[in-house]
């Protein structure tokens, strides 16, 4: 199974869309919030998480490689590793000045070509490894399996495909079934996951799912471009 540098570049556009609702540029691997869903602090074009712990790799591997703000982000690293933004969220208590100054840090950090390089780095090694790992296995070769495999690992984390994959009885590939049948059984079986989970916020996600959906339903297996993916189009 080989992806073109198009398709991925495809699933990388297509995942800024879902993290960040934009195409992948400075101002997406910028982006600095904190949600109402208990992750802390939400960071870069793929949204790593101060108590997901991508957040904290991201932060050390700029650091290493000697990025425009490292000096000033050091100091805050035993912050990341103690999850200390996690209690915060919209509504919440006020925001002590040290997490003002981090995110104001990560954000202005964002416009730095090393952070580029560092995000891009974590979430390879991290995230779309493991996700090629899982779909070697699945057997799945279509970019569009592959991305929604990739999706799954960011959203919830790489342990997450096996949960999914036992929430329903579709053969796949590897066990003698249809690729695309296996495809939109997995993707109809995180929808209802997504819906169930108690977080609103999580809820709400189940976006990522219609979208993925929509790209399977219109037979764009191979994420061939332009595509349209939630009003933004991919080129």
């Amino acid at each position: 199974m080989e992806l073109t540098a198009e398709q991925k570049r495809a699933i990388d556009c297509i995942l800024c869309i879902f993290e960040t609702g934009r195409l992948p540029s400075p101002g997406a691997y910028a982006t600095c919030s904190i949600l109402n869903d208990g992750a802390g602090i939400s960071y870069g074009k793929h949204q790593s998480t101060d108590k997901g712990g991508t957040l904290d790799l991201v932060v050390q591997r700029y650091i290493a490689k000697n990025g425009q703000n490292a000096t000033a982000l050091k100091p805050f690293v035993p912050h990341l590793t103690g999850n200390q933004s996690v209690p915060f969220h919209p509504g919440g208590p006020p925001r002590p000045q040290w997490l003002l100054t981090l995110m104001s840090l990560l954000s202005s950090s964002g416009a730095d070509p090393i952070m580029h390089k560092a995000q891009d780095e974590i979430f390879e090694e991290q995230y779309m490894n493991p996700a090629l790992g899982h779909a070697r296995a699945a057997g799945v070769k279509c970019a569009l399996s592959v991305l929604v495999i990739y999706d799954t690992c960011i959203q919830s984390g790489p342990g997450a495909v096996s949960r999914m994959r036992n929430l329903f009885s579709e053969a796949s590939p590897a066990n003698g079934g249809d690729e695309k049948a296996w495809t939109k059984a997995y993707i109809r079986a995180r929808q209802n996951w997504l819906l169930a989970f108690p977080n609103p916020v999580v809820q709400a996600s189940n976006y990522r799912t219609k979208a993925l959906m929509a790209l399977a339903d219109s037979d764009n297996w191979d994420l061939k471009l332009p595509a349209r993916v939630r009003s933004v189009t991919v080129t």
